[in-house]
């Protein structure tokens, strides 16, 4: 069966599984949750008119389409226009969590979110941003360094 003659019970399975992925590579490149909802559910639409080889290479698609995904609203006319607010109440603990990995560059966060979230090697995440192993390596490290400092410094005005 071709993947565009998908089943609802299959396309539900799909969703219960990579939603949450997904929204949090958008939510941690946009910083907007409904313009997260909006990615995935785009990211989703696209997704629906392809065929996979296997469900990693459906994942790695999932994935290289939603940053691309971010990539586009980062670029768009419509983020410069929003008003900055909070989009969803967190505890204490997830703003300061959150406020710290948005002081990085989005393809460190991103790195990060690959590497220790979905347990990707550098190999692999190069793959699906279209870098090196030694690129992502670069990231990896300079957002550790990033975060250390950050972290650092915040205890310093304890």
């Amino acid at each position: 069966m071709k993947d565009a003659e998908m089943d609802n019970q299959t396309i539900r399975a799909i969703v219960e599984r990579y939603s949450d992925m997904i929204m949090r590579i958008a939510y941690q490149n946009t910083r907007d949750y409904a313009e997260a909802e909006d990615i995935l559910q785009d990211v989703y639409f696209a997704m629906l008119k392809r065929t996979f080889e296997s469900e990693e290479h459906r994942k790695a698609w999932l994935i290289r389409a939603t940053v691309n995904k971010c990539k586009n609203y980062r670029k768009s006319a419509r983020r410069k226009n929003l008003p900055l607010e909070e989009n969803r109440a967190a505890s204490a603990p997830e703003r300061g969590v959150m406020e710290e990995l948005f002081s990085l560059s989005a393809p460190e966060r991103t790195v990060l979110y690959l590497h220790y979230y979905e347990k990707y090697t550098a190999k692999e995440i190069g793959k699906m941003l279209r870098k090196s192993e030694n690129a992502v390596f670069i990231l990896l490290s300079r957002a550790r360094k990033h975060l250390k400092l950050v972290i650092e410094g915040e205890r310093d005005e304890d």
